[in-house]
């Protein structure tokens, strides 16, 4: 009786423990949304001092932008076309961060809902397993078998800490590898513009920069998360030394130069060296997990060895 109840007491525990992690995330995440909008809402004032007519310029794709300054003087840009360009950079990287907390959110709320039902399920098992351990066992068998459950639990959610910081790696892996091969791309068609390129390759290159400056706003993003999910499991997050640029203030300034050759083959080499990094940590974490389970399967055995002695 007691071999068929802890089967079911170990499935439940797995999903109360995944519940666990994930309504500390949803907190964190609900905090972390106001206080990014709250700073999307001052970087759309500042928007507004720079250009009166913001609709339009959201609306305008960051190479029109370029392209627009670029006509007007091609030399140089005026200080305040650049503060301009700036304002646009920083406001569309902060809408990406909303947009990933926001999308953050309705995901792990929808996770919930599904492991709503274990908590309920789990209690249900424990109070007929104490009804058991009650008639069967002494004071000593119950603290040891308390004492043993305690373990597997902090080893389970242990491994849950992890899955989550699995999951974030995986996504930022994803938009790291897509912008990789847009830069790619990028930097052949800036190879053609330096060697006799006419507007179509110009046109081409900035059309590039529009879509891979969209996924390194992601990208930073993803990192920050990726970073506070490492922290969650004792690894070391995501950085750069001192003579390579931080990828947040890398992204922040990769294409507020008219002159952008040289940043997109900057931003490529980064990037490539970014993927390594992930790729790196998410091996070690899929290593951690797997020596997690190896430890939560023998302290199950140990348990079932106990029980089926009582």
């Amino acid at each position: 009786m007691l071999d068929q109840i802890n089967i079911q007491i170990n499935n439940a525990k797995n999903e109360v423990a995944k519940k666990y992690v994930l309504e500390n995330k949803l907190n964190g995440l609900k905090l972390e949304l106001k206080t990014a909008e709250e700073e999307l809402t001052n970087l759309e004032n500042n928007l507004r001092k720079e250009k009166k007519d913001v609709d339009n310029l959201k609306k305008l794709s960051l190479s029109n932008l370029i392209y627009t300054v670029a006509g007007n003087k091609a030399d140089k840009m005026e200080k305040e076309e650049k503060e301009y360009v700036m304002a646009k950079l920083q406001y569309d990287k902060c809408q990406s961060n909303v947009n990933l907390i926001k999308s953050n959110i309705s995901n792990i709320t929808s996770r919930l809902n599904d492991l709503s039902k274990y908590e309920a399920i789990y209690a249900n098992l424990l109070k007929k397993k104490i009804e058991l351990i009650n008639v069967y066992g002494d004071e000593s068998t119950k603290n040891k078998i308390i004492y043993i459950e305690k373990n597997i639990d902090m080893y389970i959610k242990e491994m849950k800490e992890v899955d989550e910081s699995i999951y974030v790696g995986n996504e930022l892996l994803d938009e790291v590898r897509v912008a990789k091969k847009l830069l790619a791309s990028a930097k052949a068609w800036s190879t053609f513009d330096i060697f006799g390129g006419d507007l179509l390759s110009y046109m081409a290159k900035h059309s590039k920069i529009d879509d891979v400056q969209w996924h390194l706003s992601k990208i930073s993003n993803l990192i920050k998360s990726f970073n506070k999910e490492l922290k969650d499991v004792n690894i070391s997050g995501i950085n750069f030394s001192s003579s390579t640029k931080t990828f947040d203030i890398f992204f922040d300034n990769i294409f507020t130069d008219l002159s952008v050759d040289k940043h997109i083959t900057d931003s490529y080499d980064n990037i490539c060296i970014l993927e390594v990094k992930v790729e790196n940590i998410l091996k070690r974490l899929k290593n951690n997990r797997n020596d997690l389970n190896d430890i939560i399967e023998s302290k199950k055995n140990e348990y079932d060895e106990f029980v089926k002695n009582i």
